[in-house]
Parts: structure tokens; sequence; C-alpha cells
């Protein structure tokens, strides 16, 4: 009977997961902690191994390396809540089979799981010897930032061509760069080829010249929607001929221009084996505080400038339609405008500090509303006890508002009581039930 070690701290999800292994007709060995899981690992053998990086003990990414260490060739799959670039390149670079992002996907790990299980396990495919750790430059928290994170790992461990896409300034000549500074190739040739920065009348040379230099390495084309028909058929046969990497940038909606005919529709295919969509920087509202207090770093070296909360806010309420470049442009126009330590919503470029004002109300009711998405995906994710009753879910919400409207009243019922206008008797009743306190 195959068998797979999973090491989980968080019980539900062990138990869930062990019942997932169960069905496939393997056997489930639990470990709720690194060193738990390595001393199961010690001389046993296993078909799979389902690693959570986030362990009370130590770093999923230290049990890896040292399973690795004493031997043990089982693929493992990566779990994590936060994922990181840093932590994706870095499983990748140790030799993990693959990498999944909680809220866990069951039926997806299920289909990994089935597909790995089999009467003759293979040794999974271990990271390129030239991959080697480089500075991490993208930042990002948020779901969609995390799943590129994947995207990115597995496009540096393989040697296909890359179509990134996404609208302008999201960073997706970064995370090319990213990818090739990361894969098999990183010491070989590498071109960037942009076409609009190329006569109209040169651009065709300009092209084959790029291709000649990238031979046998890697060719990054910005915005590849830029060539013409004629110049597209250069390149398909190009990458027909094999031995170049191509990684590819596209701003435009590559589907509609096929239709239309302004994009071959077998170039297309030969871009896109491996795919990663950058999400624009207004729908991943988390990361803002982060990307703006290192790029205001970056922009003020010498000096200690700290962002103001309500400054902050300005900046989650703003739309950001040149993204990622966008934001980076206001921290260098507030770094040269803030004369003191504080940089507060006057120092921001005046659209920013508009959008604060006009959208207060709106940005609120958005921030309330991704939170409670992101904590009902959380509470939905198919558990084996069925879904949680409607009325429990509602006590949890509450429990919470108690306690952070607690810490502000400085854990004075009374008083806040008074400052909401609360019936103290309901009050009582309510941290009774959901706090357990008199």
């Amino acid at each position: 009977m195959p068998r797979v070690l999973i090491i989980e701290d968080e019980y539900a999800l062990a138990a869930a997961l062990s019942t997932v292994v169960r069905r496939l007709g393997a056997e489930a060995v639990v470990a709720a902690s690194g060193q738990g899981g390595l001393d199961k690992a010690e001389g046993q053998s296993f078909d799979v191994i389902l690693l959570d990086i986030g362990l009370p003990d130590m770093s999923g990414l230290k049990v890896l390396s040292a399973l690795k260490a004493m031997g043990q060739l089982a693929p493992v799959l990566i779990i994590t809540a936060h994922g990181t670039l840093e932590n994706a390149l870095e499983a990748r670079r140790l030799g993990a089979h693959e990498y999944f992002l909680k809220p866990l996907n069951l039926p997806e790990m299920q289909s990994c799981l089935r597909s790995l299980i089999q009467p003759a396990p293979t040794v999974p495919p271990s990271a390129p010897a030239a991959m080697e750790k480089t500075p991490v430059l993208m930042i990002g928290v948020s779901p969609g930032m995390q799943r590129c994170f994947a995207v990115i790992a597995q496009a540096c461990a393989a040697d296909a061509p890359v179509l990134l896409t996404g609208p302008r300034g999201s960073g997706k000549t970064l995370a090319a760069q990213i990818i090739q500074k990361n894969s098999a190739r990183c010491k070989a040739a590498f071109v960037t080829f942009r076409p609009d920065e190329w006569p109209e009348d040169k651009i065709a040379n300009g092209l084959q010249q790029a291709l000649e230099e990238a031979r046998e390495g890697t060719l990054i084309i910005e915005e590849i929607t830029d060539l013409s028909l004629s110049l597209q058929a250069i390149l398909s046969r190009a990458i027909s001929a094999g031995g170049l990497r191509v990684l590819a940038t596209s701003s435009g909606a590559l589907r509609e221009l096929i239709s239309a005919g302004r994009f071959r529709e077998d170039l297309y295919y030969q871009l896109a084996v491996l795919q990663l969509s950058l999400p624009p920087l207004k729908e991943r509202i988390e990361d803002i505080s982060a990307l703006s207090a290192f790029w205001l770093s970056e922009s003020a070296p010498a000096r200690e400038i700290v962002i103001a909360p309500e400054t902050f806010a300005c900046l989650k309420a703003y739309d950001w339609p040149g993204n990622v470049r966008e934001l980076v442009t206001a921290m260098r126009h507030a770094a040269a405008v803030v004369t003191g330590s504080l940089l507060l919503p006057r120092h921001l470029p005046e659209a920013v500090a508009a959008a604060c004002l006009a959208d207060e109300g709106t940005h609120r009711e958005q921030t309330l509303s991704r939170a409670l998405t992101a904590w009902l995906d959380l509470q939905l994710t198919a558990p084996e006890d069925g879904l949680p009753l409607y009325d429990d879910m509602m006590a949890q919400v509450e429990k919470q508002m108690l306690i952070q409207l607690l810490n502000h009243f400085d854990d004075k019922p009374t008083r806040m009581a008074m400052a909401l206008n609360m019936n103290r008797a309901t009050l009582r009743r309510k941290l009774r039930e959901l706090l357990g306190r008199d």
C-alpha cells in the first residue's frame, strides 16, 4: 500500500488531507511538527510527502532541506498560507515537486496525489543546477500574487516559453527578469527586445539581431502584440528551430487579437506553454502598504520617513490605473516633497490625495468586503464534517469585533457600551457567551 507522510500542525487540515489520502487507497502518516516529520521520515519509505511551511518548531523549508539531506526521494508537495516569491523559489531550488496555497483546493490536491501514488513512483525532478538564490524583487502577500509566485517558481525550474500578461505597469518585465535570473540559462545570453524602441523601417533588422544575440539563451520580448504579422512569423520560425527560450509580455487581449486577425494563433500556442497573469494593483490592495514603504525607502535611502496611517488609507483608496509603476512614481514624488519624517496625504500626488477624500466611505466598505470574502473562502473550503452553520460563523465574526472594540476602549466594557450606545446587559451577555468573561 502506498504511504503518504503529512507534516501539518493544523489538526483540521491534517485530518482532511488524511481522508483524501485514504480515499486514494494509501496510508496516511501524520506529524504535527517539523522534527516529528523528520523522525517519521528517518529510515522509512514514503511515496509522497505533504509539507506545510508554517510549522510550530521550524520552517518547512528547513524540513525540506533536511529530508533531501537524509536521502528521502519521495515527491514533496509544499503547502503554505503565506506564499512569497522567496519561499516559492527556495522550495523549487530544494526540489519540491509542487507548491499549493491555502485555502487548499482539495480536488486539485487529490488529482496531484493520484498522479503520484503509483505502483512504481518516480523520482521527482530536481531543480536546475544553475538555479541560484537571487535577491527577491517582487513584493506581495495578496492571494493573486501568491499564485503568481508559484507560477514564477515553476517557470524558473522549467525551460519552456512563458507568456506573461497583465496591465501595463503590473510588473511583467520584472517577473520575466526574475525567471531568467533563476533559470538554468542564467549564465547564457540574455537579450531584451522592445518593438516600440525601433523605427518602423528598422524593426525587422532589430528583431533579427536580437534573435541572433540570444541564440541558445533567453530573449524577452516586451509587448509582443506590437510586432507585425510578418515579424510574428519570423519569431515563430525561430522558436520552432529550437535552442532559444522566449519570454513574451503582453498587456493586450491576445485571444481577441487572434479573432481579429492581428495575432498569429500558432505563435500564441508556442508562447503560452507556461502562462503568468499579473493582477492590476487595485486587485492586490493587501500589498500596497509593503510596496509603498519599500519604494519610499528606495527613493530616500538616507532618510527615515514613516508613512502615516491616513496616508496608507489614501494609497489604498486610489485605483492606480498605472499599477505598480504609478505607485513607484508616487513614492518618488512623496520623497521629493516631504521635508519631515512623517509622510502625510498632502505629500502625495494630487490625484492620489483627492481619491482618498472622495472615496473614504467606499474604501472602507471594499476593505471589509475583501476581508470577509477571504475569511468565508477559508470557512467554506469543503470540510469533511459539512459546511459551518450560519449562526456559528456570525458568532465568530461578532467575537472578533468584540475583541477589537474592547482593545480600542482599553478593555473597559462600560465605556465601550456608553460610546456605542449599547445596552450594557446585552454587552455583558455577549461577553459571557462569546469570550467567556463576566
